[in-house]
This record gives structure tokens, C-alpha cells and sequence, in this order.
């Protein structure tokens, strides 16, 4: 090999195994930190690259090197992001099929254009060409996926599917039209095979796109299932609240009775504590916050009692629109869960960290929903998804995983922020407004 097929055979494969990492933390939706994350990547694709290219040395088929790149991109999944191992293995299988594909339609196709065998030869500085080309198609589709303000490679964006099933049937298309060409001699038993794996991919892509439908309407089962929950429990402590008042009201004329006697002997301490104690029921109501929306309002009030009682102090500045498309289930899963990962990481924190900001306010057409709170520690904020230790796991700790699945409903978009022992997450909800 000449120092620029050497050269060349690192690049496109460095490029191949990084866009590879791109595309599968997206279709994942892997919560990463872009700057750290593709430092990260780089370094591992170079290494990767270097491993396929001393294999290479040894004259290894192209379907071991093949088989050998799908495990690394797997492992690095593993180790780099947490992927789940059975999707890592699915996606980046069939994410290496394709690209192969495409290199073959991409080499045979201008082959075909040039009346020249040569772009089939591996070795051949056209057929580099023609990978180079593949390679940078894939750079430009990675480029518009990060630049698309609905981050198109997203769960429940339909153009996603549209264009992941468009590339899927346009390669299935293209080894047709190949197979119809004489220009240059392919073997029957190549293009039956990548007709086989077209279809193959084609199959995948509809298996993806049912499994992560499935997968949404579970995590919606689940957000029902939790909201009712919410609101069974949340319903019998304001009506807990509501008993314990019309008890203070019927027996009102006996307390003023009490402080009459009070205030008459001169008691006067004896009297603040007989109204501090009368006080004391009222303050859940007194200090509510009402949003409008039921669910929300019995989800706000019960974490800000719950924080209370760990001494965790709570401001809430709320500017809640009314009538509008945002559905109150998922206002219950983004709210609960910003406010159940702020307790618990204000709970682990020291006494002037001990606190949370709740801010809800309209823009425009725009919703924004902003936690603040102390942290004990980085390490608690530093991944972008504060894990619960608690073991009641159907109310707690679902991550910022769901609060962007829900919020991306409405175009939205979540973005966190560690500073300073402050961890800080900003969601940003489009709404319509509908008939009351």
C-alpha cells in the first residue's frame, strides 16, 4: 500500500467509526456532553482505526474486518455512553451493512458511469474515491441532523423515520438498477447478496421504527399510570388538609374564646403559640401554587411539602398560560421529574445548598420550566442524569431521559447545566393555544 491508500484507509475508517458512535447516541438518545463526548470518540475511532488497519496487514477478509468494527463500535458504546448492549449490537450491525452497501452502489454506480472495473477494486485509487464520497455523504447528513432545530435523528420526530427509511429503500433501489447495468461484469452471486442484505436492512429499519413506537407508547402507559397515582395520593392529602381546617373553622369561636382568656391575663407569649399552633394547618393552603392545571398544582405543593420536610427551602415563581395544547400528564412527568432529582441532590448538600428554584414562565409561544438547586457534590450533576437511590422507582427517578421524551411532544428542547454546586436544567416547551 502507497502512504495515501495508508492515509486514506485511516481516515475513512476513523470517519466511518466516529459518524458510526454520531448516529447511534442519537437514534439511542443517549444524554452526552458534546464537548467531552466527542473527544472521547475521536480518540477511541483513531484506535479503532489503527486496530482494522494492523488486521488489515494480516490479510484479513473484509467480513472479519467488518465483523471486528460492528464489536468495537459496540464495546465503545458500552464504555463511553452506557448503551443498552443488545440495540448497540442491533444498530451498529446494520449501520455497518449499509454503509458497505452504499460503497458498493457508490463504486459500481460511477464504474458504471466510466465504463472502468476498476472502482470494484478494493486496492484501486478509485475505488478510495469512491468511498471518500460515501464518507462525505454521511458527513453531510451528520452535519444537517446537528443543525436541525427538531434534532431530526430524535425518537418522535416522523421526518427521522421518513429519511432513515428513505435511505434504506433507496438502497434497496440501487442494487436493482445495478443488477440491470452491463457496463461492467458483477457477478450474480454479489448482487444477490447485497440484494439480500438490502432487504435485510429495509426489515430493520421497520423492526426499529415498531420497536421504538412500542417503546413510546410503554413510557406513556407508564406516565398514565404514574399521574393517577400522583393524583390518588396528592387528592387525599388536600382533603386530609381541607378536614383538618373545617375542624379549625367549627371550633373556631371556642379558640377565640381561649384567646380572649389569653390576651385578658396578660399572656401574651401564651397567645402567639396558641395562634402559631392554630396557623399551622393553613400554611399548605395559604402558600399553594395554582397553575390552572390539577394534576400540576397537586404535583408542585406535595414536592414542596416534601422538601420542607428536609429542611430544603423552596421558591417558586410561577406564570403558568392557560388553555393550551400541553397536556397534563406531561407536565406531570417533565415537573415531577425536574423536582424529584432536585430533592434528592439537595438532600445529599449542605445547609446553604440546601435549596431549589422552581421557575415557569411564557414566552411568547414558548413555555420554559427552570429547576435550580445545590448539590452535594460534581459528580452527582456531571453525567446530566441524576439516577434515584430511592426504591419506590414508579414515582422517582425517571431521569432526564423522560423529561426529554415528554418534551419532545411539543418540539421542546432540555439542556443542563453544573456550576459552581448548582446543578440547573432549562426545558423549553412550544405550545398552540386552544379553546377554553
Amino acid at each position: 500500500m502507497t502512504w495515501y491508500q495508508i492515509l486514506s484507509f485511516f481516515l475513512t475508517n476513523g470517519l466511518r467509526i466516529l459518524l458510526g458512535l454520531y448516529f447511534v447516541v442519537n437514534l439511542l438518545e443517549i444524554s452526552w456532553y458534546r464537548k467531552r463526548a466527542a473527544a472521547l470518540s475521536a480518540g477511541a475511532a483513531a484506535c479503532a482505526a489503527v486496530c482494522m488497519m494492523a488486521l488489515s496487514c494480516f490479510f484479513v477478509r473484509q467480513t472479519y474486518l467488518v465483523g471486528a468494527e460492528t464489536i468495537f463500535l459496540t464495546g465503545m458504546l458500552y464504555c463511553l455512553f452506557a448503551a443498552d448492549l443488545r440495540m448497540s449490537l442491533f444498530l451498529t450491525f446494520f449501520y455497518e451493512i449499509t454503509a458497505a452497501l452504499w460503497e458498493f452502489i457508490i463504486s459500481a454506480g460511477l464504474g458504471a458511469v466510466f465504463r472502468s472495473d476498476r472502482f470494484l477494486d478494493e486496492k484501486s485509487a478509485e475505488h478510495l474515491a469512491a468511498v471518500w464520497i460515501v464518507r462525505f455523504l454521511m458527513l453531510g447528513m451528520a452535519f444537517l441532523t446537528r443543525k436541525s432545530s427538531k434534532a431530526s435523528l430524535r425518537k418522535n420526530d416522523p421526518q427521522s423515520s421518513r429519511a432513515i427509511a428513505g435511505i434504506a429503500l433507496a438502497g434497496f433501489l440501487g442494487v436493482i438498477i445495478l443488477s440491470g447495468q452491463k457496463t461492467i461484469a458483477i457477478s450474480d452471486d454479489q448482487l444477490t447478496v447485497w440484494v439480500i442484505f438490502a432487504l435485510l436492512i429495509l426489515a430493520a429499519v421497520l423492526f426499529f421504527n415498531l420497536n421504538r413506537q412500542y417503546e413510546m407508547e410503554k413510557t406513556i402507559a407508564r406516565l398514565e399510570k404514574d399521574k393517577n397515582a400522583l393524583l390518588a395520593r396528592d387528592y387525599q392529602n388536600v382533603r386530609n388538609s381541607y378536614a383538618a381546617n373545617a375542624k379549625l373553622f367549627h371550633d373556631f369561636h371556642n379558640h377565640v374564646e381561649a384567646l380572649y382568656r389569653y390576651l385578658s391575663k396578660g399572656s401574651t407569649n401564651e397567645a402567639m403559640e396558641y395562634l402559631e399552633a392554630l396557623r399551622t394547618p393553613m400554611r399548605g393552603i395559604s402558600e399553594a401554587v395554582w397553575t390552572g392545571e390539577k394534576a400540576v398544582d397537586y404535583l408542585i405543593n406535595s414536592k414542596i411539602a416534601l422538601a420542607a420536610s428536609q429542611n430544603i427551602r423552596v421558591n417558586a415563581n410561577i406564570e403558568f398560560p392557560r388553555h393550551t395544547n400541553i397536556r397534563s400528564v406531561d407536565l406531570v412527568a417533565i415537573i415531577g421529574n425536574l423536582l424529584d432529582n432536585s430533592i434528592e441532590a439537595a438532600d445529599g448538600a449542605e445547609d446553604r445548598l440546601r435549596f431549589i428554584n422552581l421557575t415557569i414562565r411564557r414566552i411568547n409561544d414558548m413555555l420554559v420550566i427552570k429547576t435550580e438547586n445545590g448539590c452535594g457534590s460534581a459528580s452527582a450533576a456531571a453525567d446530566g442524569d441524576l439516577q434515584t437511590s430511592k426504591t419506590d422507582k414508579a414515582l422517582h427517578g425517571w431521569g432526564l431521559k423522560n423529561i426529554r421524551t415528554a418534551a419532545e411532544h411539543y418540539d421542546g428542547t432540555v439542556e443542563t447545566e453544573y456550576n459552581e454546586q448548582t446543578f440547573r436544567v432549562v426545558v423549553t416547551l412550544s405550545f398552540e393555544a386552544v379553546e377554553a
